[in-house]
């Protein structure tokens, strides 16, 4: 399957039906549904907020293109066809192949992650939340630097964690 590469949080948004148009400066030609990978490296605005890195997520379609003729891009608009089973993936640039053998599709928890979506705290969600969120956040903690899982450790408070790391991030020091 042809996969492409997104930073995170904004992986995670288009999960979430947060970010519904991926920008990109090229046309998608004739994919019209690709494998959702996290990049290796989160984006310079978060320290990836415990959110895996450099592992396949989703399968997205991209339900229509736009020409975004003012910003000189194109407009993507994509949905979550199915979550897969996540799996570390080693980016590319552009439209990459993955080994159709290593998807492994998650159907059974599409409607628990529409109502995740709408009520995060309902009972519902709890497939969405075991089977996929929670072994998430397991491994992008392990990926977090230690100073970080640290204060969340001591804390409990993932917000203190990303206070330091801002404050760090601002003055140079991370």
């Amino acid at each position: 399957m042809k996969a492409l590469s997104i930073r995170e949080p904004y992986a995670w948004e288009i999960i979430m039906g947060d970010k519904t148009i991926e920008y990109r400066t090229w046309l998608p030609g004739k994919v019209s549904t690709f494998l959702l990978v996290s990049t290796a490296t989160p984006s310079v605005t978060d320290f990836g907020w415990g959110l895996p890195n450099g592992y396949a997520l989703a399968i997205i379609k991209i339900d229509a293109v736009s020409d975004n003729k003012s910003h000189g891009s194109y407009s993507w608009h994509v949905s979550v066809e199915n979550l897969v089973k996540p799996f570390p993936v080693k980016g590319r640039l552009h439209f990459y192949q993955v080994d159709d053998a290593k998807i492994e599709t998650l159907p059974h928890l599409l409607d628990s992650l529409m109502v995740y979506r709408e009520d995060k705290g309902s009972k519902k969600t709890g497939n969405f939340v075991e089977q996929y969120v929670n072994p998430l956040l397991k491994i992008g903690y392990g990926q977090m630097p230690k100073k970080y899982q640290k204060i969340i450790e001591r804390t409990g408070d993932w917000h203190a964690a990303a206070e330091t790391w801002y404050k760090s991030r601002n003055s140079g020091t991370h």
